[in-house]
């Protein structure tokens, strides 16, 4: 696809299209999603700060399964089964018994959602995501519309998390540091 797809919403909620279908198969459909939630995932159980968050041991790939039917399910594709209810696993994640007592049931933070846009946009572009421009720019949108139900100040972070996840040296230092941000308050 050459032409930008507009990400669209009707009264806050999001829109599927013919377009975000014809954008799926455009980036090689399900299997690509997959390969880059399977990616995320094993990022997120390995990082310092939201692995505090995973409140099932089911390893990265039935985690990836969920959030990856859950996106193909948003671009309009076809799922074998709906995709799980967020609002419950959200729920458990942030009263994880691995978070601090003093954190546990809070909401998500806005440096948690930005932890979790960082290695998430860095799992999509080590897939190959990046270059494809049409879909990178409407994956932007996309991200930042959602990750603002959970905190509504890290969409404004959306693109510069994005651009975060090209960064080899900063890549680099998050690795060194042991899997934590520093950069992140």
């Amino acid at each position: 696809m050459r032409k930008d797809v507009k990400f669209e919403t009707k009264h806050g909620r999001y829109i599927t299209s013919e377009k975000t279908r014809r954008l799926l198969d455009d980036i090689g459909g399900a299997g690509t999603v997959h390969e880059y939630c399977t990616r995320f995932y094993a990022r997120f159980l390995a990082d310092a700060h939201l692995k505090a968050f995973s409140f099932l041991d089911d390893g990265a790939v039935a985690h990836a399964d969920r959030l990856a039917t859950f996106l193909v399910q948003e671009m309009g594709g076809d799922v074998p089964v709906p995709s799980p209810a967020f609002a419950t696993a959200h729920h458990k994640a942030r009263h994880c018994t691995k978070r601090h007592p003093f954190v546990r049931g809070r909401p998500f933070s806005q440096k948690d959602s930005r932890v979790w846009m960082r290695l998430h946009f860095w799992a999509a572009r080590e897939c190959g995501l990046a270059r494809h421009r049409v879909f990178w720019k409407w994956y932007i949108s996309f991200i930042q519309h959602h990750i603002a139900v959970y905190e509504k100040t890290s969409a404004a972070y959306a693109k510069e998390d994005a651009l975060w996840s090209a960064d080899t040296t900063a890549i680099d230092a998050y690795l060194h540091n042991g899997n934590i941000m520093v950069d992140l308050p």
